[in-house]
């Protein structure tokens, strides 16, 4: 850090010695052709305060340290003869450097924009992928659904079977959800929401997914409160939960580690000035490897994954990303190398149905089995 900080203190020393001995050109030129070629010196020294990243505020100062430098080297100099030179070559710089300034921000805008344009081409082409496949798997959770309810009539009613069974046909009825909203995105169909309790459907996923998860990934399910409503499909909050939770577990790998899912209400100064009930934040954090910030920055383009091939399809984080955004909510990630990650999504809090009192809940603190 030390080497950075005293590399910049040489270059605006630098920087600043040549915008000195460019004003001094200017002053003592002796024809037009002179005074012209210490201009062109000029705006091509404001363009080189950009590429050195001179901040705004400090171009100022630049001037300023620059005229005294002049000053210092020509203590007899007729202050008439610098106010006649000196303001061209000032404002040549400045011109030149709000040019590069403006020049390096479309750049930047322009690049945003393409971003932009290739992640919507690449979300269009999930979802051409998501039309094509959806029938041909609907027809295979058909076939399992069927042999099912076959082997349903053939067991006892209170055999170890029947519980098994029954954790098949609801895997594949949320599958049976999955391809419909597949479908739905590929079609572009608008979803019909209703009012869903969070914290029994988290908890329920959580007990569905702990099966599936290694052996290693002890989850934790942390709510702070009994209750919490939003307004979505019940399939998109479980999606969100076994994405999260399946790409912590894929984080941790094999070693032991740990998963915590936390539910809590968020209540901000502009949600208490509207009157609105909050968000409900829903967290999941693991200890696993973390994320470079590279990684950070791609981590919900469609088909990234870090992955070994074969292992990942990268759609999972993009699809948590595209349900926030349909549910009208945001998402954030804390994470650094070898400090684990935390996904936060906070989505609008709704008003318990027909409540007449406080829903406020103590703190409840459960580990999965």
């Amino acid at each position: 850090m030390a080497d950075t900080t005293t590399t910049s203190d040489s270059s605006t020393h630098d920087i600043t010695r040549l915008y000195a001995e460019v004003l001094q050109r200017a002053v003592f030129a002796k024809d037009a052709l002179a005074l012209e070629m210490a201009l062109t010196e000029a705006s091509d020294l404001g363009r080189d305060l950009i590429v050195l990243e001179i901040p705004l505020e400090e171009v100022g100062e630049l001037h300023h340290e620059a005229l005294v430098q002049l000053a210092r080297a020509n203590p007899d100099l007729p202050l008439q003869q610098v106010a006649a030179r000196i303001t061209a070559p000032l404002m040549e710089a400045t011109m030149a450097y709000s040019l590069a300034f403006r020049e390096q921000l479309e750049r930047r805008a322009t690049t945003l924009v393409n971003a932009r344009l290739e992640q919507s081409r690449r979300l269009e082409a999930v979802g051409t992928l998501a039309a094509g496949i959806a029938h041909d798997f609907n027809n295979i959770l058909g076939a399992i659904l069927g042999f099912s309810e076959l082997l349903e009539d053939e067991l006892a009613p209170d055999s170890s079977g029947q519980r098994y069974l029954e954790y098949i046909q609801q895997s594949s009825f949320r599958a049976r959800d999955l391809i419909a909203r597949l479908l739905a995105f590929a079609r572009d169909l608008a979803d019909t929401p209703v009012p869903v309790e969070v914290v029994a459907l988290v908890r329920d996923t959580l007990t569905l997914l702990r099966a599936s998860l290694p052996v290693g990934a002890q989850v934790a399910f942390n709510s702070e409160i009994d209750e919490a409503w939003v307004l979505a499909e019940p399939s998109q909050i479980q999606q969100i939960v076994m994405n999260l939770c399946i790409n912590a577990a894929d984080a941790i790998g094999q070693a032991p580690g740990h998963i915590e899912v936390g539910l809590e209400w968020v209540q901000r100064l502009e949600d208490t000035a509207a009157e609105t009930p909050g968000w409900v934040r829903l967290s999941v954090r693991d200890d696993g490897e973390g994320m470079t910030s590279e990684v950070r920055e791609r981590i919900f383009d469609p088909f990234f994954t870090t992955k070994e091939p074969g292992k990942g399809s990268g759609l999972g984080l993009s699809v948590i990303h595209g349900l926030v955004g349909q549910l009208g909510g945001r998402i954030e990630i804390e994470s650094a190398p070898g400090a684990g990650s935390r996904f936060i999504i906070e989505l609008p809090r709704l008003a318990p149905p027909n409540a007449t009192a406080d829903d406020s809940g103590a703190t409840h603190n459960e580990k999965l089995q």
